[in-house]
């Protein structure tokens, strides 16, 4: 799109770009101007166009619920028209100046957010000048007692919307937020807070109770809508809540203070359905391994129909909107309902969330078009694809931004007592592989994953192949399409 006013006439033209020049006009003509108006040395331009165009020389990107580039421009001098004899106008730019680009869902927000009403209320959790270590990864937990930022606690309230608070200037450091409420902890565990490793048995335990916020680095506010709420306080409501900040500071930069957060808007009024937020995909290990030189690696990991069968209502559950996660080396998710059909065979059904232009820098909670719901014996895959081209060896699973991880978070209601739903493999066809894929001066090494997993003595024997796009191939299909995996929730 170019657009502009000049005096009383707006100009705005579809255009395409093939090349790093003047785009030309497109023949077909899909963006429509709704309005134009110039405030305060500033223009705007408010137009539309459908999700798919159907242009036939396929210059238009359909619009999907997935992660669009938003690439623009703009320049002070206003570009030259010309009237030719033939009634036609011809245009000439100066090259702007002023170039940007951001990541966007351009249908991941709710179509009319609702409202915050003015009797709503606030609190956060968050770090207290948090010296960050002068280290790659820092995963950073802090335990606070609820009725210490909430009144009138023994109360239920209603959260209704979250959002980051963070230091300024620490956008670039601060990767991911979890926060968990929980029983358990003790007074010492409420202190400024420290690495998560070096942190009580009841904090770490914490860490996997009842998560109330999910956020990653490029996300903004998540707002609910107006029939939902996430319930927490009252008699039984759990007294004490665990932030887990993850830091990221690759330059091991020294002197960074941090104060970051998460705040928390809510209503003392109920709602008409409860929310809960899952966390779903692959556990986070060091056997989640990727090989160099892949194009499209794919991990799938599940919550399995024996999870769904335990914890879910009759009717299920209505997941309204999700996050996806991976880091440095992910480039698109995908989250699936599987269902078994009347002849015994499970298929799958429909997608809950498609992401396969996934940002690394941009990791929202979006919404979804439609609700989805998940039945008792339901199975939810998720697909998790990784290029690792320029890797010189394996990547394993791990919680620093170049190791992997594989997740989704979904929000959905109404709220079960399933807080975490994973599975991992367990290396059942390794022996296959190392038979059929593996150079025989390197197989007996490989003896040692009958004993040892840990993440240097994975790196140590599997580095040694060059792993070529046979081997690629069928580590991947023994691990993740014949292999066997092991699921768990709780």
């Amino acid at each position: 799109i170019i657009g502009w006013i000049d005096g009383q006439k707006s100009y705005f033209h579809d255009r395409f770009a093939v090349g790093r020049y003047e785009p030309p006009i497109d023949n077909m003509q899909d963006w429509f101007l709704i309005s134009a108006r110039q405030d305060d040395g500033y223009t705007e331009l408010e137009f539309s166009r459908n999700f798919t165009t159907c242009d036939n020389e396929s210059r238009d990107i359909d619009l999907l619920a997935d992660t669009s580039r938003i690439v623009y421009s703009w320049n002070d001098e206003l570009p030259t028209v010309t009237q030719n004899s033939d009634r036609s106008e011809t245009y000439t730019f100066r090259q702007h100046q002023n170039q940007e680009s951001a990541s966007i869902n351009l249908l991941g927000g709710l179509p009319n957010p609702p409202q915050i009403p003015s009797d709503a209320k606030s609190f956060t959790v968050k770090d207290e000048n948090v010296a960050v270590p002068d280290k790659d990864t820092t995963y950073w937990c802090k335990g606070v007692r609820l009725s210490d930022i909430i009144d009138s606690y023994d109360e239920v309230k209603y959260i209704v919307k979250f959002s980051p608070s963070i230091t300024p200037g620490n956008e670039g450091y601060v990767h991911h937020m979890l926060v968990y409420i929980c029983d358990g902890l003790e007074e010492s565990d409420l202190g400024p807070g420290g690495e998560c490793d070096d942190q009580s048995d009841a904090i770490n335990y914490c860490l996997g109770e009842l998560l109330i916020a999910a956020w990653a680095i490029g996300g903004s506010d998540f707002i609910y809508p107006d029939n939902v709420g996430y319930p927490i306080g009252g008699p039984d409501g759990r007294e004490y809540a665990v932030i887990e900040l993850h830091y990221n500071n690759p330059k091991e930069t020294a002197g960074i203070v941090d104060s970051s957060g998460l705040k928390f808007t809510y209503l003392e009024t109920p709602r008409e359905h409860n929310a809960g937020i899952l966390f779903m995909g692959h556990s986070v290990v060091k056997t989640m391994i990727i090989p160099p030189n892949a194009a499209n690696y794919t991990i799938s990991a599940f919550c399995s129909e024996n999870c769904t069968t335990q914890f879910l209502p009759t009717d299920g559950i209505r997941i309204f909107a999700n996050m996806l996660h991976t880091h440095l080396a992910g480039t698109g998710l995908t989250l699936s309902v599987i269902r078994e059909n009347d002849d015994g065979e499970y298929q799958e059904i429909r997608p809950v969330e498609k992401n396969l232009q996934y940002d690394f820098n941009f990791q929202q909670t979006n919404h979804l078009m439609e609700e989805i719901t998940v039945l008792p014996g339901d199975i939810l895959l998720l697909r998790c694809y990784y290029n690792t081209r320029g890797r010189s060896g394996v990547t394993i699973g791990g919680e620093s931004t170049n190791e992997e991880m594989c997740l989704a978070f979904p929000v959905y209601y109404p709220r079960v007592e399933m807080n975490s739903c994973a599975s991992f493999p367990i290396f059942d066809q390794l022996l296959s592989f190392v038979l059929q894929d593996v150079p025989a001066e390197y197989q007996e090494s490989f003896a040692v994953f009958q004993y040892d997993l840990s993440g240097p003595t994975i790196q140590a024997v599997l580095n040694q192949l060059e792993w070529n796009e046979q081997q690629i191939n069928s580590f991947e299909e023994k691990l993740y399409q014949t292999g066997t995996q092991i699921a768990f929730c709780r």
